[in-house]
């Protein structure tokens, strides 16, 4: 009897990468989200993210720090980017943050400790851990017994920001599992290698609040201002040097010079990693201090324009990862038979052998 052998139809490979890969054949490409540290200026994080759910960029993990790590742990815990904005719009002034400050008295291990600022992120967050999130989420922090990043990926999600938004000198250390923790921004201002090396991901946009170099050498960069607001330009006026004097944020003052200083070792920190990004969202500002949150309303609108600015960038590269992802599905599958295919034939020559038999 003669049978002719022959391979099973086409669709049955397409039907077998389609299970691997999806219907569509191509995986989507992984995008992961890094947000830097950057106090009051890390609200334009939520204007970036209210950008990206708006033109429906898939993030499949987040990595944040200091501020980033405050946004992110909300964003990944389901809220979505208005309910962020809500979020930022409750510190209206400068009462309502004073408000949130427990100050340490005397001052010897930070001016504040972040008890209330943990408890205000609990409203939403509650206890939940890592694994009760949404989204994959890491958070940096820098422990101070060994001077190196510390990623936090497990246990209680506000303890770990809380750990993360420590601001040095400002902040007490946080401790944990007895370790002392402080702002993740000092040692990995903006957290690109770390997020790639945890997650298998296709790319990374990371979103820089900071300044950059050269927003200082041209001195439009206010990131240091000290004017007063305008109930206290009279005092200031009256009392300029005394203020001068107890001031400890004042220029030239003990906290001014260490932020300089921290600022300066970041801003080289940070131009390493955003070279290891895909996609740079780098929001700009007229002003800013670290605890200017009551002017919301800036920051979130820089966030927006400058995602907006970048999603031109943002679809092409999803575009070409999509693109490449198939490339390698069909490499994956085209040089040899696929397993279906193989069994198929095994299968149908058995049946020739025991006809011919």
């Amino acid at each position: 009897m003669n049978i002719q052998l022959q391979l099973p139809f086409q669709g049955w490979r397409r039907a077998e990468e389609s299970s691997k890969h999806g219907s569509g054949g191509a995986k989507a490409p992984r995008i992961g989200l890094a947000l830097s540290s950057g106090g009051a200026r890390g609200l334009a994080h939520a204007g970036v993210i209210q950008v990206l759910e708006e033109a429906g960029i898939p993030i499949a993990a987040i990595a944040g720090c200091s501020m980033g790590a405050y946004v992110g742990s909300l964003w990944a815990s389901g809220l979505n980017g208005m309910q962020l904005e809500e979020r930022a719009k409750e510190i209206k002034d400068r009462a309502a943050l004073k408000a949130l400050m427990d100050y340490i008295i005397p001052p010897s291990e930070g001016l504040i400790r972040g008890e209330k600022l943990r408890k205000h992120l609990e409203r939403d967050l509650g206890d939940k851990t890592f694994a009760d999130l949404h989204k994959p989420l890491i958070v940096i922090a820098t422990d101070l017994d060994r001077l190196t990043p510390h990623v936090f990926d497990s246990g209680t999600v506000s303890h770990a920001v809380h750990a993360s938004s420590a601001i040095p000198a400002v902040c007490a250390p946080v401790k944990l599992n007895g370790r002392r923790y402080t702002d993740g921004g000092a040692s990995e201002p903006l957290p690109v290698s770390i997020l790639k090396n945890r997650f298998h991901l296709d790319a990374v946009i990371a979103v820089n609040v900071m300044p950059s170099p050269d927003d200082f050498e041209s001195k439009s960069e206010r990131v240091f201002m000290t004017e007063d607001k305008p109930a206290f330009q009279l005092f200031s006026r009256m009392f300029r040097t005394f203020w001068q004097k107890v001031n400890l944020l004042a220029y030239g003052n003990v906290l001014d010079t260490f932020r300089r200083a921290l600022m300066s070792a970041q801003l080289h920190l940070i131009a390493k990693e955003e070279a290891a990004a895909d996609v740079v969202i780098h929001p700009h500002y007229a002003a800013s201090t670290w605890h200017d949150f009551e002017n919301f309303g800036q920051y979130l609108q820089a966030g927006r324009d400058a995602a907006n600015a970048a999603l031109p960038a943002i679809r092409a590269l999803i575009q070409i990862k999509t693109y490449l992802n198939q490339e390698t599905t069909s490499h994956e599958i085209a040089p040899s038979h696929t397993r279906l295919e193989r069994h198929a034939a095994r299968d149908m020559a058995q049946v020739a052998d025991h006809a011919a038999a």
